[in-house]
């Protein structure tokens, strides 16, 4: 068919980003144990103006939402314990002694614990290659953790043991594959224009 146009149905070159090629990433280390990860969502607030018998609608602040993670609890590495410490590191103390009262939470030591947090989506970059890529990548600003569960156990239940995280953050930034992201890799942004 002379002339016809391909679509994304018809076109065995166009990859769809898959859900579960994605990896999240806590100071440049990746950890096989994270299950799941919503990624950041930004809501925007809006100012009502009545003038006779219309509304309008000015945009306000972007409020950025919580991002939940769920990690799966290996026996080694221990996530339960590596969790814990990194509730420890950024400010928890157990109220045993006196010296407890005198520890606390802040900021700084909150986000250092978990230091840049990215969320990589994977694919290939080129039609027919089986490599993959980085193909757009999410950066959470001044992260912390806000709540962490470890999980539940039951006898009528042989699943994995799932850790839950909920991770807090100032504001989030969005670098695609149009978007050189690692400049170490040539494949990245490489043909771009």
């Amino acid at each position: 068919m002379a002339g016809s146009k391909k679509t994304f149905w018809s076109d065995a070159t166009l990859e769809p980003k898959r859900k579960y090629r994605f990896r999240m990433l806590f100071n440049d280390n990746s950890s096989y144990t994270i299950k799941t990860v919503t990624n950041p969502t930004v809501n925007v607030s809006d100012t009502e103006h009545k003038f006779l018998n219309h509304t309008f609608y000015f945009p306000g602040r972007a409020t950025w939402d919580p991002v939940d993670v769920t990690f799966v609890d290996p026996s080694a590495p221990d996530q339960t314990f590596k969790l814990y410490e990194k509730l420890q590191k950024m400010g928890y103390k157990s109220p045993t002694d006196n010296d407890a009262a005198t520890h606390g939470f802040t900021k700084y030591a909150a986000t250092v614990t978990l230091g840049d947090v990215r969320i990589q989506t994977l694919g290939p970059l080129a039609s027919g290659l089986t490599d993959l890529d980085i193909l757009g990548e999410w950066t959470l600003f001044n992260a912390f953790f806000t709540k962490i569960a470890w999980g539940d156990f039951s006898y009528e239940d042989e699943g994995i043991v799932e850790l839950s995280t909920t991770i807090k953050y100032d504001y989030a930034e969005y670098n695609g594959a149009d978007m050189v992201l690692n400049p170490q890799s040539s494949a990245i942004g490489a043909g771009q224009e």
